[in-house]
């Protein structure tokens, strides 16, 4: 796979080349007046031009640049071909417009050229999709002795869902340079690629009903065409190599449209055989040659033979046109269920992304809450300790009264003083080992918590963008199926639910850790500070029972120092306790924000697909309707046909 990447990378890298070659300044506009016959128009803007590559480059300009895709002709699946003289003076047309039109103007300036009709793989086709009757057509030009590809159709610009009242939505969200409705409505693009594309990027997306004009000297399977793009890819790299010119293809370029047709069927069904009607028109083309034969000459030897060749043709064809009717059923069932199935696996997907949002947001507003009375619980504790701090003072051991009845230092009450305060200090400084270990601990959980915001914060970002990527390929009608939505959704929910998720549910967790870290901090430390204060008042006590100077009462000031240095200590990590509260409330509020975004984009996303499935169901009604009238069309043309070959029988007769 990684070679077959290789080689489809090179052939990209090739093409860029190629398309560099391309002059996109040449042929842009004529004058009104050149503009109403495509022969002058040819010589307009050929004539001043040496190459034939460079002639054609220039009438591939002018087209794309003038001519719009007929989208209302499409949705009225209109049965008439354009003409070239329609398509000028209407400046508008669909595929066989802009290919017969470039052809044409290729021949009028002395340059070989051929229209090809195709299949194309359009927004609907999804990989594995099954492939009937061809709908699309480009042109081949020879130059420089070697026949190259140009579809002008492509190259002018591309369909899309223009505005609706849901638009205001979508710009809030996305920007204001997405548009977004349920109507097709075509935007000029010009796309210089699709002028001499090279054939092994061409083939992924075109393939011609004549295998010939595959311009490979092995033609490709078209099972590997539906398979998609690396099938392709594989295909080429293993089989099928550019042939540029053959004495077939020559051949060919020489015939009109009908005798064209005529010519490549047996060829066009043997390589799809779901495309009978193809030998209803040799059939039809056939019968049509032999009452021409007979009109011509009525009194021709073997009439009654010809007259009995044409019953029998139109006969073959009227069963091609039944057969080719008999696919319509199952080829629409099939997509219309898979269409259901698209949007059901959508619907889904989007589901579990709010699902997760949403489940998210609760958890923040949860912890949103939770730190209304962490600050309440912080602010009492620091209201408690500053009460401690007024009532302390060094010099206060001085204004304790002396008790009346003096003790000796060897007393039982202040012997036992002096052991509590021995014992007071050997706890406080094993509560000190404590604290200082549990500072070490929030410091290393608070250190790779940072580390996982920042990754996290740039995972968001870059989910959130994908989010927004994918959205905007749904508005541009592409769904499950299409790598445009496939390769985006991966990466997103790789983002999302491997790295996101994961960093934001540690995070959280080692959040809880700290926190309980912290209110551990807080109750060594408080503890401490019930110690130093006992301490504090068992001097104060000693004092009034024995007022000599000694090494308990001595000590007075250094406890109240240390236990003031306790209470700001104290302080301190409450403070620092508040600030890491505040902060992360503040990043609850934003993972909030970013959750609550997310469903804002899967609200657009999921009106995107709605809007894409009644689409595309209304498209493959039009499809359908539309083979239908054509089958219908070409059932009628044999019976009238039929009937002109009875009269002529009954005349001979």
């Amino acid at each position: 796979m990684y070679k077959q990447l290789l080689t489809f990378a090179l052939c990209l890298s090739l093409s860029a080349v190629c398309r560099a070659q391309v002059d996109t300044t040449v042929g842009l506009t004529a004058p009104k007046g050149e503009t109403k016959d495509y022969k002058e128009l040819s010589h307009y803007l050929c004539d001043g031009l040496s190459g034939d590559q460079e002639k054609a480059n220039a009438i591939y300009n002018w087209i794309t640049h003038n001519i719009k895709y007929d989208v209302k002709s499409v949705q009225k699946s209109s049965l008439k071909a354009d003409k070239v003289e329609k398509v000028l003076k209407n400046k508008k047309g669909v595929c066989t417009g802009y290919a017969t039109l470039f052809s044409d103007m290729c021949r009028e300036a002395g340059i070989k050229a051929v229209t090809i009709d195709g299949y194309a793989k359009d927004w609907i086709f999804d990989n594995g999709d099954k492939l009937y009757i061809p709908r699309h057509m480009w042109s081949a030009v020879l130059i420089n002795g070697k026949w190259q590809f140009a579809d002008p159709t492509w190259g002018a610009g591309y369909l899309y869902q223009s505005q609706s009242t849901f638009h205001k939505l979508l710009r809030k969200v996305l920007g204001p340079k997405v548009v977004h409705s349920v109507k097709l409505k075509f935007k000029f693009k010009y796309d210089p690629k699709y002028f001499l594309q090279p054939r092994e990027e061409f083939c992924l997306k075109h393939l011609p009903t004549d295998p010939y004009w595959q311009l490979a000297d092995t033609a490709m399977p078209l099972t590997v065409f539906e398979a998609g793009d690396s099938a392709i890819i594989s295909f080429n790299k293993k089989y099928a190599h550019t042939r540029g010119n053959s004495a077939e293809l020559m051949k060919i370029c020489d015939l009109d449209e009908d005798h064209k047709t005529a010519e490549y069927a047996d060829r066009a069904y043997a390589y799809n055989n779901r495309f009978p009607v193809v030998l209803a028109i040799k059939q039809e083309m056939h019968a049509v040659t032999a009452i021409q034969t007979s009109l011509d000459d009525s009194n021709a030897s073997n009439i009654g033979v010809i007259i009995k060749d044409a019953k029998v043709s139109l006969k073959q064809s009227d069963d091609y046109i039944k057969d080719q009717r008999k696919t319509f059923a199952g080829e629409y069932s099939t997509l219309k269920k898979k269409n259901k199935v698209k949007n059901q696996q959508a619907k889904e997907y989007i589901r579990k992304i709010d699902t997760d949002d949403k489940r998210l947001i609760s958890q923040s507003k949860k912890y949103t809450n939770a730190t209304k009375s962490k600050f309440s619980s912080i602010k009492k504790k620091n209201a408690d300790a500053n009460k401690r701090r007024s009532a302390l003072y060094p010099t206060k051991l001085d204004d304790i009264d002396n008790a009346k009845l003096q003790k000796h230092a060897d007393a039982p009450e202040l012997l036992a003083i002096t052991d509590s305060i021995t014992a007071r200090k050997k706890r406080i400084d094993d509560l000190q080992k404590e604290v200082l270990a549990n500072e070490e601990k929030i410091k290393k959980n608070e250190t790779d918590n940072n580390d996982r915001l920042v990754k996290l914060g740039s995972t968001l970002r870059l989910a959130d963008s994908m989010l927004v990527q994918e959205t905007i390929a749904r508005l541009n009608m592409h769904d499950n199926y299409d790598n445009e939505v496939i390769d985006k959704s991966k990466v997103f929910e790789d983002l999302k639910y491997k790295q996101a998720d994961t960093l934001h549910k540690y995070y959280m967790v080692n959040y809880d850790t700290i926190n309980s870290l912290r209110d551990r901090q807080l109750k060594i430390q408080k503890e401490q500070m019930d110690m130093y204060n006992a301490n504090v008042r068992n001097v104060e006590q000693y004092k009034k029972w024995n007022s000599s100077t000694n090494d308990v009462t001595g000590q007075y000031a250094d406890w109240v120092k240390s236990y003031l240095d306790c209470i700001d200590t104290y302080n301190s990590e409450l403070a620092a306790y508040a600030a890491y509260i505040k902060n992360n409330k503040k990043l609850f509020t934003y993972l909030a924000k970013v959750n609550k975004r997310q469903l804002r984009i899967t609200a657009v996303m999921r009106k995107a697909e709605e809007n894409r499935k009644k689409l595309e169901e209304k498209t493959l009604i039009k499809k359908q309707n539309f083979d239908v009238a054509e089958n219908q069309q070409q059932g009628k043309n044999i019976k009238e046909l039929t009937k002109k070959v009875k009269r002529l029988e009954e005349q001979v007769n």
